[in-house]
């Protein structure tokens, strides 16, 4: 399971990396304007196999493929642990396995307490 947190405060929860790249234009993925975590909280950084490309002085928009890499080494300048994107987050898209941003919250939370 990934949690995609997008800029207007909304999170998907998506089942895998291929509805990640369904669901999300790799633009706006390499602008940051989606962030990715797993189901543990573990940030997962995009990482572009075919670079988003522009050409016709930048008017037209060719768009890269990504897959997501887990990175529990990531460190707070390369991107927000899961509790601020959780603490930034308004609402989640409709989905069958959480309604609200604190069941997710929860659902973290308790995860990362079972590995310990």
């Amino acid at each position: 399971m990934i949690f995609a947190f997008v800029e207007d405060g909304t999170i998907s929860v998506l089942a895998d990396d291929d509805a990640a790249r369904r669901e999300f234009e790799p633009i706006d993925v390499e602008s940051n304007a989606v962030v990715f975590y797993a189901e543990d909280g573990t940030w997962l950084e995009p990482r572009f196999t075919e670079p988003n490309r522009r050409s016709l002085f930048g008017l037209m928009l060719h768009q890269g493929r990504f897959e997501l890499v887990p990175r529990p080494d990531a460190k707070a300048d390369e991107v927000d642990s899961v509790q601020v994107a959780l603490a930034g987050a308004s609402h989640v898209d409709p989905n069958p396995h959480f309604d609200t941003v604190e069941a997710i919250t929860r659902h973290i939370d308790g995860y990362r307490r079972e590995r310990q």
